[in-house]
């Protein structure tokens, strides 16, 4: 798919971003001006929530439309409902940092300043999910309310299950404050949480779970045990579906989809002397690569495309604050954006830890098995 007929698909179905506003707004809670209005609209029509119902959002890392779809055999409950499910879009770069933020704020990347697992700060990489020895805090960093500190704001209580470790966490930090951390580490134990807190009245509850989109990364999509964590996705989906308090409506969506890849698609800078002249780093990931000149930006920018080919599309300038949605967040990109194609990725084995290079299940960029994402509502 060309990134012209993925900003076309973009534009024709509801985004990650239209999720909390629609789902405050029931609370009479307002969000951001949408990228469409139309396409909120959309959302909204589907969900059908009345004026203050309470509502469980369930976000599942790596759970990609796509993804999901191909594997109804192995999901009971998500294909007896597979003709309720809707079919929206993530945010690009299609990563974690980049989508929850946008999740959580209803604004575009551009705005957020989370453009990618990985960005350029001042003279060092900086990982947005940590923020680990980052120039400045993520409050900071991110400081666009999130749709949790706008209803706080109004007295609309919202808690967000997540284990206890991560409550102060770099990603958390810039992309859920206002909402009350609540601790709990299994699945199962997520739910029991999940279930008390929307019995002691919280208007909107978030539960996040992680592991599948590990699995994904580590295994890729085609194995057993990937499988074996939707699986038990679908058995806690079915679960939280048996459980929930009598008026409550519960939602199940993804930040992103995957694709597998495999050491000999790989492109490595370290190994390639026409992708490093000139280069002072790259930073984003391996399926959305911020070029970051030395010096010639020009140059280096032909010399990548004259490399990638058609294995690549590059951005830069104009292009790369509409596909992020902003100007702020543009910058922090350097010089381009590759968009890498297909099944590769591109990697520097001279600055990237070998655990991210040996990655198996990638994401980032604008195929369909990335940015598709599912939302289905039950009660």
């Amino acid at each position: 798919m060309s990134l012209d007929k993925a900003q076309a698909m973009r534009a024709s179905q509801p985004s990650i971003c239209d999720i909390l506003p629609v789902v405050f707004g029931a609370w009479g809670v307002s969000g951001p001006t949408p990228q469409s209005e139309v396409q909120r609209e959309c959302l909204a029509n589907y969900l059908q929530l009345e004026q203050g119902q309470q509502i469980l959002v369930v976000l599942i890392d790596g759970f990609g439309f796509d993804l999901v779809t191909n594997h109804f055999p192995y999901t009971p409950f998500l294909r007896s409902r597979k003709a309720d499910m809707l079919r929206a879009c993530t945010v690009l770069p299609s990563t974690t940092a980049a989508a929850i933020s946008s999740f959580a704020t209803g604004l575009m990347p551009g705005k957020t300043n989370m453009v990618g697992w990985s960005v350029k700060d001042g003279s060092q990489v900086t990982t947005l999910l940590t923020f680990e020895n980052a120039s400045v805090p993520p409050e900071k960093w991110q400081a666009n309310p999130t749709m949790f500190e706008v209803a706080s704001r109004v007295g609309i209580s919202s808690a967000a299950i997540m284990p206890q470790r991560f409550a102060g966490s770099g990603l958390t930090m810039a992309a859920l404050r206002g909402a009350r951390p609540v601790g709990a580490q299994t699945l199962d134990e997520r739910i029991d949480a999940a279930m008390q807190q929307l019995r002691e009245g919280a208007a909107v509850v978030y539960l996040y779970w992680s592991d599948l989109d590990h699995a994904g990364h580590g295994f890729g999509t085609d194995c057993d045990e990937w499988v074996a964590e939707l699986e038990l996705v679908d058995a806690a989906l079915a679960r939280i579906n048996r459980e929930l308090p009598k008026g409550v409506c519960a939602l199940v969506t993804g930040d992103h989809g995957m694709v597998n890849t495999r050491p000999e698609r790989r492109i490595d800078v370290a190994q390639n002397p026409h992708l490093q002249q000139d280069l002072k780093l790259i930073a984003g990931e391996g399926r959305a690569v911020h070029i970051h000149a030395a010096t010639n930006p020009n140059e280096v920018i032909g010399r990548w495309r004259d490399e990638l080919g058609e294995r690549a599309t590059i951005v830069q300038g104009g292009e790369v604050v509409e596909i992020l949605g902003g100007e702020s967040g543009a910058t922090l990109t350097g010089d381009a954006v590759a968009f890498i194609h297909d099944d590769w990725v591109v990697v520097d084995s001279r600055t990237q830890p070998k655990k991210s290079i040996d990655l198996v299940g990638v994401h980032g960029s604008f195929s369909s098995a990335e940015l598709a994402i599912p939302i289905l509502r039950f009660d």
